[in-house]
């Protein structure tokens, strides 16, 4: 009796788990390319390097400190441990053989050379040297990065907040 007990409850606890992480399981692909799968969640996984990013940029020009704040506190997905992306991270995903149809923002020219499954309302995106408070931005429409005072939102930059999800 004590044997089927003890397998009854091995079952009940094997199902349990195996149902965690359910929030995983209830998320469908809606776009693959060679690099990035988009989610339905409104994230884009990057398959070489492992990051999960926002699928758009907070929608409007920001200063690098409240884009900071704005990718820490950002939910998307139902995760909730996003932060600002490094130079070398949006370096990463800048593409010039793509064009990107977006921005879409008043004030924003030309195209940005990223994935079509993250949209920037304006190409300028905020990130940090990834080792100090420094602030950056990264220009997705001719791929450098450039350096502002961390009050300015000038130029438009947005923020993009990024995860690992490796």
């Amino acid at each position: 009796m004590k044997k089927w007990v003890i397998l009854g409850f091995l079952a009940l606890l094997f199902t349990a788990c195996a149902g965690a992480g359910s929030r995983d399981s209830k998320i469908s692909e809606i776009g693959r390319s060679e690099r990035f799968v988009a989610y339905d969640n409104g994230t884009v996984k990057d398959l070489s390097t492992g990051l999960m990013w926002a699928g758009m940029d907070n929608g409007g020009p920001i200063s690098w400190r409240k884009a900071k704040t704005y990718c820490r506190n950002y939910r998307g997905g139902g995760y909730d441990d996003w932060r600002m992306p490094t130079d070398e991270e949006l370096k990463a995903i800048y593409n010039p053989r793509i064009i990107n149809p977006y921005p879409v923002s008043e004030g924003c020219k030309g195209v940005c050379h990223i994935t079509r499954f993250i949209h920037l309302s304006c190409c300028p995106v905020w990130s940090w040297d990834g080792i100090t408070e420094v602030e950056t931005f990264f220009h997705f429409d001719y791929g450098s990065k450039d350096w502002r005072d961390q009050s300015l939102a000038t130029n438009h930059p947005r923020a993009l907040p990024v995860r690992d999800d490796r």
